[in-house]
């Protein structure tokens, strides 16, 4: 019937303008692919000065500084990958306070070398610690004094 054959002609004139056009707008309104990124900053370079450290079996710990002393630095590498993925470190100056009122220097997340800079607050001293702190589990990890 002529009727049919009409509304058949113009219904593949619109899809052969409706698709590609919808075709090229899927395409477009595709969003980026995103980047997976650690929630630390990259690992910047070392300071050149050890002041004080401690090691462990599965970690060594560093403060260091640069030859005038003004800059401060926390070196912590992981000897082997970490049983507590939410492990954070906390400096805490022997006064003995809740987790929440100490401060925080930063999150440990796999094996590697990670550099925390530390503020002038910090101060390294032997009632100065580290308090290594799951905050999921909210458990201590472990308590780490600094040697000279």
């Amino acid at each position: 019937m002529k009727p049919l054959r009409k509304q058949h002609l113009v219904t593949w004139r619109v899809l052969a303008v409706l698709l590609p056009a919808g075709i090229i707008l899927a395409w477009i309104s595709v969003p980026e692919k995103i980047s997976q990124s650690l929630l630390q900053p990259a690992s910047s370079s070392p300071l050149p000065v050890v002041l004080r450290k401690a090691v462990s079996r599965d970690y060594s710990i560093a403060i260091r500084s640069n030859l005038d002393t003004s800059l401060l630095q926390l070196e912590w590498i992981n000897g082997k990958i970490l049983q507590y993925p939410t492990a954070t470190i906390y400096a805490d100056d022997g006064i003995t306070k809740s987790i929440g009122e100490l401060k925080l220097i930063g999150r440990i997340e796999a094996r590697g070398k990670w550099y925390f800079p530390l503020d002038s607050t910090f101060k390294y001293t032997s009632a100065n610690r580290l308090i290594l702190y799951d905050f999921i589990h909210q458990q201590v990890i472990d308590t780490i004094n600094l040697l000279p």
